[in-house]
């Protein structure tokens, strides 16, 4: 039986966050964790070095929380069917909505109707919610324990962590928690936010017995700053600032690029010409990600049923500031849509034409 033990790790500066989130936990027993040196140089780390250490008596995972964070509803009962389905695994209920690696294979495996997206093994841990099995979770706090507390980063040494003693980490499809709005401890600038996060719905329990996405690919596909660009995992860094435009890297995926650009027409035409630009940019991203889903079946019709939430804060998080500004809420709302509908033609025509 899984028994799921919580830590949370958190600063003096938000105790008043802890007692909700300690309720939204329930039943589940969350035991707060606090910054042993919260004067002292800004250091997840340090926290989590505790909380990982902090495993109460008789359970079967243990998960460590963030303390800028917001729950899923009914989040207890839909983590424990998720452990349930990877118990072996890592599994984080969480990604950042434009990480180079994970947000990617989160939209991929929603798209794709999945339950569970494969992360990446070189790109940070997402740690704001993320569970291990219990001997595990006790291997993690001594590895920790090792590294000084100004490496900073938790989510980095995680990642080595797993791929050195090879543990499979997983995403929830939807995440069960999302980043709250708040400037990070560290000082990260930037919104940051879930990838596919369905506030206010209560995802069935049937879903989370369903099936996990492909493996990692060759490819991931971004779109920042009002730019739609795909990176080479094999060739380009983690870190790496650039991605390889669209169109000049289509051919490296086996999509034309002039028969994306001759299928976005339609639905462009009609658009603000100041649009146009960034919108072409938004299609061009969605084919691409439904050309790849459509390379892992079995996918459902038009996409899975968190598709428009994946695609959703991809606009959101992939927009440059004045293209935001320009587009307002109604505008917005015609991107995702367009976005949509580019994940569907790419579903029905990978390679970018009828028959390809």
């Amino acid at each position: 039986m899984i028994k799921v033990g919580v830590s949370i790790m958190y600063h003096p500066r938000r105790a008043d966050r802890i007692p909700p989130l300690v309720r939204a936990c329930a039943p589940l027993d969350a035991v707060p964790v606090r910054d042993p040196d919260p004067g002292g140089a800004p250091s997840p780390l340090r926290t989590a070095k505790r909380a990982w250490a902090q495993i109460q008596d008789g359970v079967t995972h243990h998960m460590v929380l963030q303390d800028d964070i917001a729950l899923a509803p009914g989040f207890a009962e839909q983590v424990s069917e998720a452990v349930a389905r990877h118990p072996e695994d890592g599994v984080s209920f969480y990604s950042h909505w434009n990480s180079p690696q994970n947000s990617y294979l989160v939209r991929r495996a929603a798209v794709a109707g999945a339950s569970y997206a494969p992360l990446s093994l070189t790109e940070w841990t997402p740690c704001q919610g993320f569970v291990l099995p219990v001997d595990r979770a006790r291997d993690l706090a001594a590895y920790l324990a090792e590294i000084p507390d100004d490496v900073q980063d938790d989510d980095e040494m995680v990642v080595i962590f797993c791929r050195k003693q090879g543990i499979p980490v997983v995403a929830t499809v939807p995440h069960l928690v999302d980043h709250g709005v708040d400037e990070t401890i560290v000082g990260h600038q930037g919104e940051l936010r879930a990838t596919v996060f369905a506030p206010g719905e209560r995802t069935p329990t049937a879903h989370w017995t369903g099936r996990t996405a492909a493996d990692p690919g060759p490819y991931t596909v971004e779109l920042l700053e009002s730019r739609c660009g795909i990176r080479m995992v094999d060739r380009d860094p983690v870190e790496h600032k650039f991605a390889w435009h669209w169109y000049d890297a289509c051919s490296l995926v086996g999509v034309d690029p002039r028969a994306v650009l001759d299928a976005a027409a339609p639905h462009i035409g009609g658009l603000p010409d100041a649009l146009v630009p960034a919108a072409t940019e938004v299609w061009a991203a969605g084919h691409l990600l439904g050309a790849d889903a459509a390379g892992h079946p079995p996918v459902p019709p038009g996409g899975g049923p968190f598709t428009r939430h994946a695609i959703g804060s991809w606009v959101d998080s992939g927009l440059a500031g004045p293209d935001r500004a320009l587009l307002g809420r109604t505008g917005r709302d015609v991107l995702v849509a367009l976005g949509v509908a580019a994940v569907r033609h790419g579903l029905a025509h990978p390679g970018g034409r009828d028959g390809r």
